[in-house]
């Protein structure tokens, strides 16, 4: 009895949705969803798409929720620029089995469309030229 077994190779994502904007996805990088890269240039970026009655209670329920998850040793407001708009929130320095991590969680609107952008990164972000090559392509830090 012969048996033939067929697989389908998950289809690779070749570009992102940033608030309705097409952006490449990064060479070596890849992207878990149209809205999330992981390990991308030594961060992890993802935005979720809110309404604008969500937009201030999900983030305060959001910032909340990570510092609950996480062992936070420091936060600091942040400020965001983003294709010509302000997003706003907090940087986390968080300290988790010895290992020093960072994460940037702020909220806007950009190009009419509310969001909360989530960037986890083991580097220290404290000015634009901290980035990384794509996210120099989205953000600069104010």
């Amino acid at each position: 009895m012969n048996t033939t077994l067929f697989s389908q190779s998950e289809n690779k994502i070749d570009s992102l949705n940033y608030a309705h904007m097409k952006i490449a996805v990064p060479e070596m990088c890849v992207a878990k969803s149209p809205y999330e890269l992981l390990d991308c240039e030594d961060i992890s970026v993802q935005w979720l798409y809110l309404t604008k009655e969500m937009l201030e209670a999900v983030s305060a329920q959001f910032y909340s929720q990570f510092e609950q998850q996480q062992n936070v040793v420091k936060k600091e407001k942040i400020r965001i620029g983003s294709f010509g708009s302000e997003l706003n929130g907090y940087k986390f320095k968080t300290k988790n089995s010895g290992k020093i991590r960072y994460a940037i969680m702020v909220t806007g609107t950009v190009n009419n469309q509310p969001l909360l952008l989530n960037i986890g990164s083991e580097n220290n972000i404290e000015k634009t030229s901290d980035l990384s090559e794509f996210l120099k392509t989205i953000i600069e830090i104010k």
